[in-house]
């Protein structure tokens, strides 16, 4: 047990998200003939492709420290503008454009509360997840809307050679999130504001404009989740995601970033999206119990934190 610890404890996040992810691959792998088939494969890409885009948002948020669980929630009411839009007959791009613009508002208002009103990022995204949550019931009276039209169904179920539309979008945003952090200013700025606020504010960085773009971002992939999970579905109920809150941070956690801010990179935390996209895979192709799935995906937000705890140490130490 000690070697298994030291292991997780010198090793890099991304070292060791990849290392968890080749064991789940193999053992998987073993105890079903059909998990390592190209479209089984492709099944996990597509069920990745909802929780990995709101994660890539939710890594530039977390570099600060800065926990959301709003996102499932924001992600709904998302998800219920773009049927309320489509019901109106607007055109579906532009259906697309004001659901976005949710996402910039929803992230804007968590933002406002965390860097005016001062309030922890954690508390205040609990709140507003809540709220977030009952406007998408407000706004259709809780009834679902359905989606029957082409360029929605392309965006959910679509394919170009044979991989997903949905899976090629999500790994469009990761590339334009490495992007941001390692190529501009305001990417090496969330480094530093994550790593050491105070410093950072001595260095001539506005902190709070760092933090509010940081939430902006966060909010923006959590409606193109929401636009995801919808067209998959060919549906938008806003009770969409409800009881996921914590999957995204189990998943950049897994990856390597660290709760306490500034360190880290979205390449980890693809890797974290893929280990809890195989495991639900998995675990179905199995046969193992729903029940004993919430159980396993639990213990993996445990051990997630516990690795996390003891890469902190290591560094303190």
């Amino acid at each position: 047990m000690n070697r298994v610890k030291n292991i997780f404890k010198n090793a890099s996040g991304e070292l060791s998200a990849l290392i968890m992810l080749l064991i789940l691959w193999v053992i998987f792998a073993i105890g079903s003939r059909y998990f390592l088939t190209f479209r089984n494969v492709m099944n996990i890409g597509s069920y990745m492709s909802i929780m990995g885009t709101m994660a890539a948002g939710l890594t530039v948020a977390m570099l600060l420290a800065g926990l959301d669980v709003s996102q499932y929630s924001l992600a709904a009411l998302g998800g219920m503008v773009l049927g309320i839009c489509y019901e109106a007959g607007l055109n579906p791009v532009l259906c697309i454009l004001i659901t976005l613009v949710v996402g910039v508002a929803g992230g804007s208002f968590n933002a406002f509360i965390i860097t005016v009103m001062k309030v922890n990022p954690i508390i205040c995204t609990m709140g507003t997840s809540f709220i977030f949550r009952g406007i998408a019931y407000l706004l259709t009276n809780g009834r679902y809307i359905r989606l029957d039209n082409d360029v929605f169904d392309f965006i959910g179920n679509g394919k170009i050679i044979g991989v997903p539309v949905c899976l090629i979008i999500m790994v469009l945003a990761y590339l334009v999130i490495w992007y941001i952090l390692k190529y501009t200013k305001f990417g090496r700025s969330v480094f530093a504001v994550g790593g050491n606020i105070q410093v950072a504010k001595l260095a001539g960085i506005n902190t709070n404009s760092i933090r509010f773009r940081c939430h902006i971002l966060a909010g923006v992939t959590a409606v193109m989740g929401g636009i995801i999970t919808v067209t998959q579905a060919s549906s938008c109920m806003p009770s969409q995601g409800y009881g996921n809150d914590m999957n995204g941070i189990s998943a950049v956690i897994l990856g390597g970033i660290s709760m306490a801010g500034g360190r880290g990179n979205v390449w980890g935390t693809l890797l974290g999206v893929a280990i809890l996209s195989t495991l639900v895979n998995g675990m179905t192709l199995v046969g193992l119990q729903a029940y004993w799935q919430q159980v396993v995906q639990g213990l993996v937000l445990v051990v997630a934190v516990f690795i996390d705890a003891m890469r902190t140490s290591k560094r303190n130490n």
